[in-house]
């Protein structure tokens, strides 16, 4: 018997965790799909927010485990403007991954990047 493969690295379209009509976070979400929307929105509302200079250290806590203790890590990412992906990664676990479809979410602050800026008010984690 085969054991199961962790992944490697996360590629996330962050419209799969919103409301197709309304664009915003649907009233009912499971907990964990929440956690990492939240997550990969706190990832996109960094690094959109400092653009265009860039500042890859985000103050994003990793969200990692390994091991059942929580991870020490801070996410590192930037934007890639060939792409228009957020790449990011945590220097002490190696969690990474790619972040795209973000663009005039309620996370998007980047008026001139993805389009027309987002007029919603910023989803933050309390």
């Amino acid at each position: 018997m085969s054991r199961a493969r962790k992944p490697e690295a996360w590629v996330i379209d962050m419209r799969h965790y919103l409301d197709e009509h309304t664009g915003d976070l649907p009233d009912v979400l499971p907990e964990p799909a929440l956690n990492l929307a939240l997550f990969f929105g706190t990832i996109v509302a960094w690094v959109t927010d400092h653009l265009p200079q860039g500042d890859p250290l985000t103050n994003v806590p990793c969200r990692r485990r390994p091991g059942r203790r929580r991870c020490r890590g801070e996410v590192i990412a930037e934007f890639q403007r060939a792409t228009g992906y957020i790449v990011w990664h945590c220097p002490v676990c190696g969690d990474n991954g790619i972040i795209h479809g973000w663009q005039e979410t309620a996370w998007d602050r980047s008026p001139g990047v993805g389009g027309a800026p987002s007029t919603r008010a910023p989803i933050t984690m309390h």
